[in-house]
């Protein structure tokens, strides 16, 4: 007995966090109980750790291999993989079953995807329009990632901000469309984001591009009506039970798909997705790895942004088509890799420089770095005030050309000026706390009331509605009606329309005067002031990491303010958190299977 003490107290050690036991706990344990109540005492630690580690986004916790023998005995409870049980030790690795099959679900219809039609021919002319279309020497990542997706029916382009990722998409559905594309009625192409204003974003940005390269006119009409629309519009998600309207059996009708800001997808909507999608159809994922992963479970684009590896006949078919050697590695076991290319050239940032040398500091955990880059590049990085109340003083002159729109009824103008500066926040309390109190100080100046909508007031929408027709992510602003002046209502911009919606009619929704990194994946802001924990007592809070600094940064187009301490920035680039995903080698493992049963 005193034995099996010892034992408990030890991966109690091995497991319980500082905050103690899971809320959820008690409730698996009733039905664990119910299924096999002798063997919960020998999980009931490891599943405590297990569902606090799902809770910061892991989909596993790793075993010390001397605790696997005595978890394994729990045979009605912890099954082997592909086993029906409510958890999965595969190796030394413990799963929730639900999340373990999410990700070979996953993995299962990406190799399908992405071995359907492999290789497959291009027309003539595609090498001549890839010389023209990427005639700059500093494109020929971009140049290669669209040769690849010629011949890959699914493709992941991984880059940084301003490495022309949606430029590269907009060539790659012209070629697709003029050299690949073999029915007579165009494609149904579909370009989606997990947040509305990401998605809105992407569609003006390829729009934009299609006008730097030649097109023929029935290519351009095709891509130039192409409009972005959230993942869960996409899939017709119906909250509160998320079901949705397509899967294997009924799919999307879709011939084309683009996903951008990939690293937003958490496993539960990739899995809908990739399910969802008819033999045949080309996914193309778009993102940058080094940002933050979703706030759901795994980590659906860092698993899978893998250094460029191509089979030996598609290194042939490559280099016959650009006309060049490609300096890359060439292996029959590629896999998955021969599916991804990487931008790193950077038109927005150099590296060296601002912005650009932060975001490299920072991806590289060199603090040291990043202290000098703060000092050496003053007009794009400065350090900010932690005082909120000279945070507000200092922001409202900054916005006067937004609140003269504001006043003067410009639609166009406030949206226009809405994005020249944004406060983001690590936590969520420190935005809610910011907006109280900016409210507060413009209520000073004659704009707000504290308990009333008014005029300039931005808004965040927090829920789908697809009914009003507004969705999570998009941003909005209350301003006087047109048609009725003396009746405010919440402006929102759909591509280059404003539509109004009545206040009572909009769904949940929060103040946006400041808002928290996660949410502002997917925007650009002209200047960006993040807004660190408050004290240094919180200099390592475990948020604040590296992932979380490099999105805020990334954020901004011309400038960043750290508003925070000299600690807090370099504990914050030294904490990497690496989260812990199985997607990657449940790929690999499937992918490898598949290819030796073919040999």
């Amino acid at each position: 007995m005193a034995g099996s003490m010892t034992k408990t107290e030890e991966i109690k050690t091995i497991t319980s966090p500082a905050t103690g036991q899971h809320p959820m706990l008690a409730m698996i344990a009733d039905v664990m109980m119910g299924i096999a109540a002798g063997e919960w005492p020998i999980l009931a630690p490891w599943a405590d750790a297990l569902l606090w580690a799902q809770e910061r986004g892991d989909s596993y916790i790793v075993i010390p291999y001397e605790h696997c023998v005595h978890l394994s005995e729990a045979v009605k409870l912890v099954g082997s993989p592909y086993g029906f049980a409510p958890f999965i030790l595969d190796q030394n690795r413990l799963f929730l079953g639900r999340l373990w099959q999410l990700e070979q679900d996953i993995a299962a219809s990406l190799c399908q995807l992405a071995m359907a039609d492999a290789h497959s021919s291009v027309a003539s002319g595609a090498s001549e329009d890839l010389q023209r279309w990427f005639s700059d020497p500093q494109s020929r990542q971009q140049q290669f990632a669209a040769a690849l997706a010629l011949y890959q029916p699914f493709m992941l382009i991984n880059g940084g901000p301003g490495t022309g990722k949606t430029t590269t998409v907009a060539k790659i559905l012209a070629l697709l469309l003029k050299y690949v594309w073999s029915s007579l009625y165009p494609p149904r192409i579909a370009l989606v984001a997990p947040t509305g204003k990401a998605a809105a974003h992407m569609a003006q940005a390829l729009h934009r591009a299609l006008s730097q390269f030649a097109v023929d006119e029935k290519t351009a009409s095709v891509l130039m009506a192409l409009e972005g629309q959230t993942v869960h519009r996409l899939l017709r998600l119906k909250p509160p039970l998320m079901e949705c309207a397509y899967d294997q059996a009924n799919p999307l009708p879709v011939d084309m798909l683009v996903v951008d800001e990939s690293s937003m997808l958490d496993l539960s909507l990739f899995r809908l997705l990739v399910r969802a999608l008819k033999p045949g159809t080309r996914l193309i994922l778009l993102g940058d790895a080094n940002q933050l992963a979703a706030v759901g479970a795994g980590n659906v684009l860092g698993d899978l942004s893998k250094p460029t590896c191509l089979t030996p006949a598609l290194a042939r078919q490559l280099t016959a088509l650009l006309g060049h050697g490609l300096s890359l590695p060439v292996s029959p076991t590629a896999h998955m890799s021969a599916h991804v290319a990487t931008l790193v050239h950077s038109y927005r940032f150099q590296a060296d420089q601002g912005i650009g040398a932060l975001a490299l500091a920072c991806i590289q955990s060199d603090s040291e770095a990043a202290q000098q880059a703060m000092g050496d590049f003053p007009e794009q990085l400065q350090w900010g005030h932690t005082q909120p109340s000279l945070l507000y003083q200092t922001l409202y002159p900054l916005q006067e050309t937004w609140w003269q729109a504001v006043r003067q009824k410009d639609i166009a103008a406030v949206f226009t000026h809405l994005a020249d500066v944004m406060i983001l926040a690590v936590r969520r309390n420190d935005a809610q706390a910011f907006n109280e109190g900016y409210r507060h100080f413009l209520q000073q100046k004659g704009h707000a009331g504290l308990d009333n909508w008014f005029a300039g007031m931005p808004l965040l929408i927090t829920q789908n509605d697809y009914h009003v027709g507004v969705f999570n992510g998009d941003v909005g602003v209350v301003l006087p009606d047109e048609q009725e002046p003396e009746r405010l209502v919440a402006y929102f911009k759909t591509g280059s329309h404003y539509r109004s919606v009545p206040l009572s009619r909009l769904p949940e929704h929060e103040t946006a005067f400041a808002i928290t990194v996660h949410k502002s994946q997917g925007s650009e802001y002209e200047s960006v002031w993040l807004l660190a924990p408050q004290t240094a007592m919180m200099a390592s809070e475990p948020l604040f990491n590296q992932a979380l600094l490099y999105t805020a940064l990334t954020r901004a187009r011309r400038q960043f303010v750290f508003c925070g301490l000299p600690l807090q920035l370099t504990q914050a680039i030294r904490q990497k958190q690496v989260r812990r995903s199985g997607l990657g080698m449940a790929v690999d493992r499937l992918y490898a299977r598949i290819i030796k049963n073919h040999s």
